[in-house]
Order: structure tokens, then C-alpha cells, then sequence
């Protein structure tokens, strides 16, 4: 009877880490390296010197903006770096260079992306926010989706809300 019990047991965590592998093998990432990407990447880091590494990847379903910073940012300088990033990755050299040429290439079934932008405190596991917008498709004639309501999640809110928020749109 214990010996049964014990393959069970084995089965049991054999079939654990199956499920650990193949959960972490869906998770990697493509980063994506052009001539554009490289202009914004130096350009972004030289207006935010708190940068320590700018990350731009995808995987199904998302293309990601990833920062690793020194320390965290004002909140004046997490707007600015948002609206700088989400400025680039809603550009029409964006969606035909990354999301069209390579995005949709390597996942061809998988469809419009959503968009990410993640800023992470350098030394921790946890993202100190991530944005994220989900496409919308466009009424125009061109069916090219759109990106147009982000929301924000941070440590101490996990559900995340809407942003930017009013207050910070009409200070622009």
C-alpha cells in the first residue's frame, strides 16, 4: 500500500513541474532590435537617466516597453516616461515595424496585441507599475486597431484603474 501511495506521490510532483515548465516556456520573450528601436532606446534613456536597462519585446498576446530603474521616479517623471513610451508604440512606424513585420509574422493566429509598458525598480521582482491597453478595432476603413484606453497597476493596486487620470491629462 505505501508503495502506491509513494508512486502517486512522485506522479503527483512529476506532473507539477510539467506544469511549471511548460507555464514558464509560454512566458518568453522575442526582443525586438531595428534602427528605430535603438534611436528610441538611446533617446529615452538620455531624457530619463534613472533608466538602467529599456527592454522592447513580445510575446503572445503583447508587445512590451520594459524599464529597469535606479530608483523610482517622481510621479511628474513616470507621466512623462509614459507618455513618451506610448507616444512611440502607437506611432504608424511602430505597427508596421514591430507589431506588423515581426509581431504578426511570429504569431500570425493571434491577432492585434495588447501594449504594455513596464517599469520595474531595479533589485526587485515586482513591476512598480505596468501599464496596459488592450486593442480596439478602428471604425475606420483601414482595420487597423487602436490604442487608446491604458490602465495602470501598481503594487498597492492590483486591479488597476484607468490612466492617465484626469487630473494629470489637463496638465498637459
Amino acid at each position: 500500500m505505501s508503495g502506491i501511495k509513494h508512486c502517486s506521490g512522485i506522479l503527483h510532483v512529476v506532473n507539477i513541474l510539467a506544469l511549471i515548465l511548460f507555464l514558464t516556456a509560454c512566458t518568453s520573450y522575442t526582443n525586438v532590435s531595428s534602427e528605430e528601436v535603438k534611436s528610441f532606446r538611446q533617446g529615452i534613456e538620455q531624457d530619463f537617466p534613472v533608466i538602467q536597462k529599456t527592454e522592447i519585446r513580445y510575446s503572445t498576446p503583447r508587445v512590451e516597453v520594459a524599464y529597469t530603474v535606479k530608483t523610482e521616479p517622481v510621479e511628474e517623471e513616470i507621466h512623462r516616461l509614459f507618455t513618451q513610451t506610448t507616444a512611440f508604440m502607437t506611432s504608424p512606424s511602430f505597427q508596421s515595424e514591430i507589431i506588423d513585420a515581426q509581431y504578426r509574422r511570429k504569431y500570425p493566429s493571434w491577432g492585434d496585441p495588447e501594449l504594455a509598458v513596464t517599469i520595474t525598480l531595479r533589485g526587485k521582482d515586482i513591476s512598480a507599475y505596468q501599464f496596459t491597453c488592450k486593442p480596439e478595432k478602428s471604425e475606420s476603413n483601414s482595420g487597423n486597431a487602436t490604442y487608446a484606453q491604458w490602465y495602470v497597476q501598481t503594487p498597492d493596486d492590483t486591479v488597476g484603474k484607468p490612466y492617465p487620470e484626469s487630473r494629470l491629462e489637463n496638465e498637459k
